[in-house]
């Protein structure tokens, strides 16, 4: 039987040490590498080419949304699990990224396996505490259909873009990371069809958004 090849990332060593002797019971499961930190999962998929990359969220540097999304634009083949303390709050963006599937550190050794093994299978698992309508119905939409609207944190970033905030006073006013915000500009912009913050804010305005 021919095991499903994976790449553990996430920034405690402890959990990786214990997620990877979890998953090594498992006898459809082979696990290649670990990594600490966003940028090592890109180098690390780049030379492994794993069937499956299991990401953190939340870590120092580039966090996980990043780094999926990056890893998709160079690995399309490649697929993504999600793997996260939080339930619904980053669900829409591990979507966008590109990411497969979306479970929770709680979830136990036969639901972390299986769903590893569901992800490379072709199917987009979700934990079981969250809503799977709600996962299906991002996947479903087409990036054209996104760009018609704004997450309510992406209307308030652009609020306070229109107001003239720069990056990291966005950043601390909203609570969140500066690559964070970047990212959200970015979304920002691929969802408006503009290219820069002064004719995302012109837009806005157009559409009656602001």
């Amino acid at each position: 039987m021919t095991k499903v090849r994976v790449v553990l990332v996430d920034d405690h060593a402890m959990f990786r040490e214990a997620l990877r002797s979890m998953l090594e019971r498992d006898e459809r499961i082979e696990v290649l590498a670990e990594a600490s930190t966003g940028e090592d999962s890109l180098v690390m998929t780049a030379r492994l080419r794993p069937d499956v990359v299991i990401m953190d969220i939340l870590m120092p540097g580039m966090d996980g949304i990043e780094a999926t999304r990056l890893l998709k634009e160079a690995h399309p083949e490649v697929e993504v699990l999600m793997l996260t303390s939080y339930e619904e709050e980053f669900l829409d963006q591990a979507v966008e990224a590109g990411a497969t599937g979306y479970i929770l550190k709680t979830a136990s050794q036969k639901e972390l396996a299986d769903a590893v093994c569901a992800v490379h299978g072709g199917e987009s698992p979700i934990d079981p505490s969250l809503s799977r309508k709600m996962f299906l119905q991002f996947g479903q939409i087409s990036s054209r259909e996104r760009a018609k609207c704004l997450t309510d944190r992406q209307l308030e970033i652009l609020q306070l873009v229109a107001a003239g905030v720069d990056r990291r006073g966005i950043a601390r006013q909203v609570f969140i990371s500066e690559t964070t915000v970047n990212r959200e500009m970015r979304n920002i912009f691929n969802r408006l069809g503009v290219n820069d913050a002064a004719h995302a804010v012109a837009e806005a305005h157009r559409r009656r958004l602001l």
